[in-house]
């Protein structure tokens, strides 16, 4: 058995192509359908979230390389495979034993479907794979089934291990007691069952077992299967997502350098969280430096506030001092107010007690009327009963008058109907005589009961006379007394009424000046504090007078010396910033470098390609005055430095190769020419060249920047510019402070809003860390 082979990596394992069975119970049942696939790495969450730790701590967090599943040392002791028993497992009916097997190698030969795949696949029913792996369904599929014997059960893979010493030639020794059996029993309602030497075990047991023999059943690095070579070399060369697999994630897996992808994951995004918040600071210092600037006004205008403030304080103590005095007197004015305020509070009163005792008589009057009244009501009620009752008896008379003067009447209304009916019955037979005869007495009778009635009526109505007459008489006396006594009780009433508003007026009178009382005492309570508390304060301002104007010095003592301070602190944040400046200007232009260069500077640390010296501008430094000048008229500040030609030949093939770009690159060796012309020379109203003013660490590099600027001279402004190029015997290119360029042959460059500027630093770009910028 090879102790090397390629593996299933983790992220294979991650896309669902899990080789193994992770199996706790004693039973394994296998559901692919209830299983999903693809989840999500728990890396690629902890990813989005802010890792706070240190570096230490993240570097510490690191786990350690896997150790080796076997060591290859010559005499060691390694595992082989004796042979297999395989009964009923797909085509082998019955029990049917492979091997024994050479302890190197052993090769299984035979024409199409004799079952030569079904040894791989007994070996990795054994070792946990799923049906599916084994080219089938479900465990059930694996039980062997044929015409000759049907129905079996259950089917069992036995695989007969051993420790063996390896000797000369295909010869070896055994090592005692090291033999073992792995065995794996299916059965048809898909469930399994593992067993080690014949006891029932767990398949993480059997796990645990190999692997303690070098046999890894997690990572799978003894199994090459069919169509995994092919898979491998048709591999990507990287991972198109984060869940997907390609050739490096493959190796990485391979030699356990995955496990330091998100460490490294965690440093670049801190990298990141840091640039912002170092950009964030250096934005906060700046704002703060023009705050400062900005106070230094306000800063004139409090020591002007503070003076007006102490003649203030002089004024108000006048003042206060005019308050009390005013104070005073408006006390005095009050007191003397108070004084006519009781005067007329006294006689007030004696007016009110005067008007309380004559109130009190008319009210004895009064109450002495409506007691009267009331007997004259009560009297008043008692009549009306009585006349209540002799209006019902005069009216139930009246009533029998009505109805008999009713029945009158229709008695005559009849009497003109028989008289009508008499003289049309004339012509009647005799008979009819009678009945009018007896009408006639009928009409006796009724006309004789008539006069009864009147003369009764008569009588009853003589009677109510002489009756009501003494009553009459008595209401139209006891109406006039009413009369008399009605006339009292309004002219009472009309009395109290006056007497009534008279007390009004005199009570708002009395409650006006109670009020004002009030406030008087209120308002004389109110200036007692008030004076009290000025004079308290004016002791107090006295008392701290002196210890004010002694601070005053004090504090002035140490504003002047704060104010040195500050100088100094500004020099000192000046020069910080400035360094701070140049740093962040040389971490960025590492950063914005591009890919070409950092391509190429990456060979040269690898050390594939040597004499690479890096980009031209980064290899020179120039004061930030002529910062312009020289980003304006200098195309080849982004030229690549070489030592020589050659190495210039084997960047070009380097990147055309890798396809990253292309670049312009500056042979030293061919430089040598321009040796002569880096002297000093002299110019037009010794105006400086800028060759001369960039300054450089390495002397070799010298040349190139004199290759890519040449004698271009630098002027102020556009006029002095014009003038300095424009010479009798010679013309020169100027370049102007503002990055205006006069050529040689009288072309003019300049103009629009935005300048050219920072491809060169005032100081040689050095790779900078994050740590020394912050």
């Amino acid at each position: 058995m090879p102790s090397k082979s390629t593996k299933t990596s983790t992220a294979a394992h991650q896309k669902g192509r899990e080789p193994l069975e992770e199996s706790t119970g004693d039973m394994e049942v296998e559901n692919e359908g209830d299983k999903q696939l693809g989840e999500v790495s728990p890396q690629a969450v902890s990813n989005e979230v802010l890792d706070n730790r240190s570096l230490e701590e993240i570097l510490g967090s690191i786990p350690p390389p896997p150790p080796p599943a076997m060591t290859n040392e010559a005499g060691a002791p390694r595992l082989m495979i004796t042979h297999i028993v395989n009964q009923n497992f797909k085509s082998y009916a019955g029990e049917q034993i492979l091997g024994p097997f050479h302890k190197r190698f052993s090769c299984i030969i035979g024409p199409n479907g004799s079952g030569k795949s079904n040894v791989i696949d007994s070996m990795l029913f054994v070792f946990g794979y799923r049906a599916q792996k084994i080219r089938s369904k479900k465990l059930s599929v694996l039980i062997h089934n044929s015409d000759e014997q049907t129905d079996i059960q259950s089917c069992s893979v036995e695989i007969h291990f051993q420790k063996i010493i390896d000797k000369d030639g295909d010869d070896y020794e055994v090592v005692p007691n090291s033999n073992f059996c792995v065995s794996r029993t299916a059965y048809r309602d898909n469930s399994s069952v593992y067993y080690i030497n014949g006891k029932k075990k767990t398949f993480k047991d059997v796990g645990i077992l190999l692997r303690s023999h070098g046999i890894d059943l997690d990572h799978n690095r003894f199994l090459i299967l069919q169509g995994e070579v092919e898979q491998i070399a048709m591999m990507k060369p990287k991972g198109q997502t984060e869940h997907d697999e390609g050739m490096l994630e493959y190796l990485e897996d391979l030699i356990g350098s995955a496990r330091l992808k998100a460490p490294i994951q965690a440093l670049c995004h801190r990298i990141e969280i840091l640039n912002e918040q170092r950009g964030e600071k250096l934005n906060r210092v700046k704002m703060v430096e023009k705050e400062k600037d900005a106070l230094e006004a306000d800063r004139n205008k409090a020591i002007e506030y503070l003076c007006l403030e102490n003649k203030m304080f002089k004024e108000k103590n006048y003042i206060c001092q005019y308050y009390v005095y005013d104070l005073k007197k408006r006390v005095s004015d009050m007191e003397m107010q108070k004084e006519k305020i009781n005067e007329e509070t006294k006689v007030v009163n004696e007016k009110s007690s005067k008007l309380a005792e004559e109130m009190k008589s008319k009210n004895k009057a009064l109450k002495e009327l409506e007691k009267k009244c009331s007997k004259i009501t009560k009297f008043i009620e008692e009549n009306k009963e009585k006349f209540t009752q002799l209006d019902l008896q005069d009216v139930k008379v009246r009533e029998n008058l009505k109805h008999a003067k009713s029945n009158v009447k229709k008695l005559e209304k009849q009497l003109q109907k028989d008289k009508e009916k008499v003289k049309e019955l004339k012509t009647v037979p005799s008979h009819n005589e009678e009945v009018i005869s007896e009408a006639t007495s009928k009409k006796e009778l009724l006309e004789k009961t008539k006069e009864k009635e009147e003369l009764k009526l008569k009588e009853v109505m003589e009677n109510l006379r002489e009756e009501t007459r003494g009553l009459q008489k008595e209401k139209e006396g006891k109406e006039k007394e009413l009369m008399e006594f009605s006339k009292e009780v309004n002219e009472a009433r009309s009395k109290m009424d006056v007497a009534q508003s008279e007390l009004e007026i005199y009570l708002s009178r009395y409650n006006a000046a109670v009020s004002r009382l009030n406030e008087a005492k209120e308002a004389l309570a109110t200036t007692s504090e008030t004076l009290r508390e000025r004079k308290a304060a004016i002791k107090d301002i006295s008392i701290k007078l002196p210890q004010a104007e002694q601070e005053l010095k004090e504090k002035e003592n140490k504003f002047e010396q704060l104010g040195r301070e500050e100088a100094n602190a500004k020099n000192l944040l000046r020069d910080l910033h400035q360094k701070v400046e140049e740093a962040k200007s040389s971490l960025s232009l590492s950063r914005s470098r591009g890919k070409v260069l950092e391509a190429l500077l990456q060979q040269k640390k690898s050390g594939n390609i040597s004499g690479i010296y890096g980009r031209l501008g980064d290899l020179g430094a120039i004061s930030e005055k002529y910062d312009v000048a020289i980003s304006s008229s200098c195309g080849a500040l982004d030229n690549i430095v070489v030592d020589t030609i050659d190495t210039a030949q084997e960047c070009v093939n380097f990147l055309k190769a890798r396809g990253i770009g292309a670049a312009t690159f500056i042979a030293l060796d061919k430089m040598a020419v321009w040796e002569k012309k880096t002297q000093k020379i002299p110019t037009p109203e010794n105006t400086p060249r800028l060759f001369d003013l960039v300054q450089v660490k390495d002397k070799k590099v010298r040349l190139a920047f004199y290759f890519a600027l040449r004698d271009t001279l630098v002027a102020n402004n556009l006029e002095d510019a014009t003038r300095i190029a424009f010479q009798k015997d010679k013309r020169w290119r100027v370049v102007t402070l503002q990055g205006q360029i006069i050529e040689q042959s009288g072309t003019m460059t300049g103009g629009g809003g935005k300048v050219m500027k920072g491809r060169m630093g005032s100081s040689v770009v050095a790779d900078v860390s994050e740590e020394e910028v912050s």
